[in-house]
C-alpha cells in the first residue's frame, strides 16, 4: 500500500463497517469559508489536499504486516525513538535579524517540510485519537501497514508533542485538523480575527541547502505593521496524516524576504537551487529563555537576551497573525 493509500485509510467503527476520517476539501473549503469569509487557504494547508484519496481498509487485515515490525521495535535499541530533534536543532538554520536588510549575502539554508501531502483529518475523529508513546502500538494499528522510518518518525513526532516546553513562557500545541489549529491560535492570541500566512510556492519543498551557493538579499517587507507582535507558528510533522506543532515564543517580528542567488560566486558550480526565493522569516524577540549552550550565541558574541533568533518558515509552515496586526 502507498503513503497516499494509507493516509486515505479508514477508520474501523464496527465489524465489517467503516468510515472516512480525512476531510473532504469541500469540507475544509466550506469550513475556511465560515471563519475566514472571501480568504484564500493558505498554500501549506491546500498541500495536505493533494493526497490521494478513496481506498478502505480494515484493521485485521493489516494486523499481522505490522506485529512483523512491532517485534523488531520492541527487540530493537530504544534509544532510535528518543534521538528526536528540536524544530530548529540544525543551528545553520538560525540567522541574527540584522542579515534581513538589502545586500546582505546569506548561505541559505530552510529546513524540508516534513509530510507535506499527508491527508487532513476530520475535526470530529482527530480529537478521538490518543495522541501519546502509551498509547503508540495503538496508534500505530490505525494506520497499519506501516514501515519501519514511518514508526520511528511517528515515535519522535509524539515524543516533541508530550515534551516540556523548550523555552521559557512558550506555549505549544499538536494539531491534526484545520478546526484544532485555528482553534489553539485564536485562543493563545485572543482573538478570532486571524491571517494564516505560508512561506511562497518557490521555497521546494525539500528546502534549500545552499552551503556554496551564496544568496543575496533583494528586498525586505515587514508582515506585521507592529515593530513586534505575537504569533503562532505551526510545523507541519512527519505523520501518517497531517499533524502540525503549533507553537508561540512571543513577541516576534516577521518579515517577507526576497532573495537572489548571488551571481558574483562565478568559481562556484551552481547547484539546483531556485535563482529567486521569496520565503517569511521569523524572529524571536525575547531570547531570553533560549538554551545558553548554542554556538549562536558564541558566533554572534552574545548571551541570550542580548539579541533575537530568526529562521525561515519551510513550505509546510502556517503562520498565524492578529488581523489588526497583520
Amino acid at each position: 500500500m502507498s503513503r497516499g493509500d494509507r493516509c486515505a485509510a479508514l477508520v474501523p467503527q464496527a465489524e465489517g463497517a467503516t468510515v472516512p476520517y480525512y476531510a473532504s476539501a469541500s469540507e475544509l473549503n466550506s469550513y475556511w469559508q465560515s471563519v475566514f469569509p472571501n480568504k484564500a487557504m493558505p498554500s501549506a494547508i491546500l498541500d495536505h489536499l493533494s493526497a490521494p484519496s478513496g481506498n478502505e481498509k480494515k484493521v485485521k487485515e493489516s494486523e499481522h504486516y505490522w506485529s512483523v515490525y512491532l517485534d523488531q521495535l520492541t527487540k530493537g535499541d530504544a534509544k532510535i525513538f528518543h534521538n528526536w530533534a528540536h524544530r530548529i536543532a540544525s543551528e545553520k538554520l538560525l540567522y541574527p535579524e540584522s542579515v534581513f536588510t538589502a545586500g546582505s549575502k546569506i548561505n541559505l539554508y530552510i529546513d524540508r517540510a516534513a509530510a507535506l501531502h499527508s491527508a487532513w483529518h476530520r475535526h470530529d475523529t482527530a480529537d478521538s485519537i490518543p495522541m501519546s508513546t502509551k498509547n503508540f502500538t495503538e496508534i500505530v494499528m490505525t494506520f497499519v501497514p506501516v514501515s519501519l522510518a514511518m514508526a520511528h518518525d511517528m515515535w519522535s513526532t509524539l515524543r516533541s508533542c508530550e515534551h516540556p516546553r523548550e523555552v521559557a513562557g512558550e506555549q505549544k500545541a499538536c494539531t491534526m485538523s484545520v478546526e484544532s489549529m485555528h482553534g489553539f491560535a485564536a485562543s493563545t492570541l485572543g482573538t478570532n480575527d486571524l491571517r494564516a500566512i505560508s512561506t511562497s510556492l518557490d521555497v521546494p519543498e525539500d528546502g534549500i541547502n545552499s552551503p556554496s551557493n551564496r544568496y543575496k538579499v533583494a528586498a525586505v517587507r515587514a508582515v506585521t505593521a507592529k515593530a513586534a507582535a505575537n504569533t503562532i507558528t505551526c510545523h507541519s510533522m512527519s505523520f501518517p496524516v497531517a499533524l502540525f506543532y503549533c507553537h508561540a515564543v512571543n513577541p516576534t517580528r516577521m518579515y517577507e524576504v526576497t532573495l537572489q542567488r548571488d551571481r558574483e560566486d562565478n568559481d562556484v558550480p551552481v547547484l539546483k537551487t531556485p535563482p529567486v526565493v521569496r520565503a517569511i522569516a521569523v524572529c524571536h524577540v525575547n531570547t531570553s529563555g533560549f538554551d545558553p549552550t548554542l554556538k549562536y550565541w558564541v558566533k554572534l558574541g552574545r548571551k541570550p537576551g542580548q539579541a533575537s533568533v530568526c529562521h525561515f518558515l519551510t513550505r509546510g509552515d502556517i503562520l498565524w497573525v492578529p488581523a489588526s496586526a497583520a
